[in-house]
């Protein structure tokens, strides 16, 4: 019988660890997390230091903490990717207590001697601290290539650039013509629409950041930027330039109806391609409803739907009826906010080309329809509906 090898442990069975106070210096920013649970690259900066407990051979962590206790035992109920045993400790302060290390650097890096100043010098001691993770990470996995950077399910166009060091998460989706790098980091379910530039920038989990736009030495969260180079913070952009694409959750929107207007415009669209043949059946959406089927999802084809629009059972412009499977290869939120979202006989995809669901390119466009400003699309639409239409 073989021996079982030793672990080849460098480090204490028990690590003992203090999370940085730092809300008091969070006065620009003012993030609903405490530092310790900031990204930092692929996740935040906390589970760095449980990789690096694992990687030395500790069977515990025990981490002091004083600052939002119950986000960081949120998050931590959900770590179960470290076969290690973890104790939250409640403490008032951190000061005067005896631990091992100090989770405001990464690890196996030089203890912080003082700590950043209040407002942007904490944001850009975080972006810093960033930066760091990524040129240590591409070095460390240059054997793997590029690859080892991209997240699952990644969509990225033929002609984007990519410039290590960078890091995608997973279900990003990167439009033609774009640059990601030196120095990006894309956070899991994003989409970065065409000829847009990212260097030196971070992009927030589940936002949509607009075509032609440089984001250099910033920060995109939900629909704020913050600007390190000049020091500026910039809330509520404008949808077409950055906006979360974060469900709201709760019930499904409520399903519009077709407006007169829109009524006589079915009405004529239905005249004007009156001899294109009708599909027979039905089929079932995601919403449950029993929708006719068509012969394809060319704009030409839509007239069982556009009939639907003229009786006041469908609106004219929304998310068009798809089958459940179409959304099985999306990610997840994608899915939800999608099931959610009013129908339509035609969609914001359909004015941006994109017209058969299951496709990524039209699922992207479905989702951003759904998540930012309804008046904004609409005008796209109506738009593309006069070219149709010849008025």
């Amino acid at each position: 019988m073989s021996e079982i090898p030793e672990l080849n442990r460098t480090g204490p069975i028990e690590w003992r660890l203090a999370l940085p106070d730092w809300g008091r210096l969070d006065t620009v920013w003012e993030r609903r997390l405490p530092f310790a649970l900031w990204h930092v690259g692929e996740q935040a900066l906390l589970f760095h230091w449980l990789d690096a407990a694992v990687d030395q051979g500790s069977e515990k962590v025990v981490l002091y903490i004083s600052d939002r206790p119950s986000d960081v035992r949120k998050a931590v109920e959900k770590a179960t990717l470290w076969p290690i045993e973890i104790e939250i400790v409640t403490v008032p302060s951190i000061q005067g207590l005896d631990w091992d290390d100090c989770i405001n650097h990464l690890p196996r890096t030089p203890a912080l001697t003082t700590e950043p100043e209040a407002g942007w010098g904490l944001i850009k001691y975080w972006h810093q601290l960033e930066q760091d993770w990524l040129t240590t990470f591409t070095e460390e996995t240059k054997s793997y290539g590029i690859y080892a950077a991209i997240g699952r399910s990644c969509e990225i166009a033929s002609d984007a650039k990519l410039n290590p060091p960078f890091w995608l998460g997973n279900h990003v989706s990167i439009g033609p013509g774009s640059v990601i790098g030196p120095g990006a980091v894309v956070e899991d379910g994003c989409i970065v629409a065409g000829m847009s530039r990212l260097e030196r920038a971070h992009l927030a989990a589940h936002t949509y950041l607009g075509p032609e736009t440089d984001l250099v030495d910033s920060i995109i969260h939900r629909n704020n930027l913050l600007n390190m180079r000049h020091g500026a913070y910039v809330r509520g952009l404008e949808d077409f330039v950055a906006s979360s694409l974060q469900s709201s959750g709760g019930k499904p929107h409520q399903q519009k109806h077709a407006s007169i207007r829109d009524r006589l415009r079915a009405l004529r669209l239905l005249w004007r391609w009156r001899n294109h043949s009708k599909a027979e059946g039905h089929f079932q959406g995601v919403d449950g409803r029993q929708w006719p089927c068509l012969n394809s999802r060319s704009i030409e084809d839509r007239g069982p739907w556009l009939g639907l629009v003229i009786k006041g059972k469908l609106a004219l412009f929304g998310i068009t009826p798809r089958e459940a499977s179409t959304l099985d290869e999306l990610p997840e939120e994608w899915q939800s906010i999608l099931r959610k979202a009013p129908l339509g006989a035609f969609s914001y995809a359909d004015v941006m080309g994109a017209h058969e669901p299951g496709d990524m390119d039209e699922a992207l466009h479905c989702v951003y329809h759904a998540t930012t400003d309804e008046a904004l699309c609409r005008q796209l639409f109506d738009n593309w509906l006069m070219d149709i239409l010849g008025n």
